[in-house]
């Protein structure tokens, strides 16, 4: 139970890292000096940016531990790169699409929402492509050394 406590702990830490680092980011590039720590459109929902942020902070944690604990599925032993690639994809799809919807991170209709699932599907499988690469040249590697 420690164990999931200190995990829980470092995804929810992770997930809000990276999401303020980001909204630093995005801010720069798009915020003409002013930080904002999602969309306009997100920022609207809200009658203070403080409620804004704190409603940030709760979807990145939670992010955070999507990704945090379905990257256990690569532990699997018994499974192939493309079983444990495909489950990771449905699962964090699964559970980030909604946090990420209401993020505002594209505008709720059915095109921005395609062309989320799209660019998703596009950046993981070139993540996958490199991840099997990768592996590929290593398992040549270690054959080499076993001849």
């Amino acid at each position: 139970m420690k164990k999931i406590i200190h995990e829980l702990i470092a995804a929810l830490t992770i997930g809000i890292t990276i999401g303020v680092i980001l909204s630093v980011v995005f801010s720069g590039i798009f915020g003409q000096g002013v930080y904002a720590p999602s969309t306009p459109r997100f920022m609207a929902q809200f009658k203070t940016s403080l409620g804004a942020m704190i409603a940030s902070i709760v979807l990145w944690a939670l992010m955070g531990v999507v990704f945090y604990f379905t990257a256990k599925i690569f532990k699997q032993e018994k499974w192939g790169l493309l079983k444990m690639s495909l489950t990771h994809y449905l699962v964090t799809l699964f559970f980030f699409f909604p946090l990420a919807y209401l993020a505002g991170w594209f505008p709720h209709d059915l095109k921005a929402s395609t062309v989320f699932l799209v660019t998703y599907t596009c950046i993981y499988l070139a993540i996958y492509l490199i991840n099997f690469i990768s592996a590929w040249i290593e398992v040549k590697r270690i054959n080499q050394k076993v001849k």
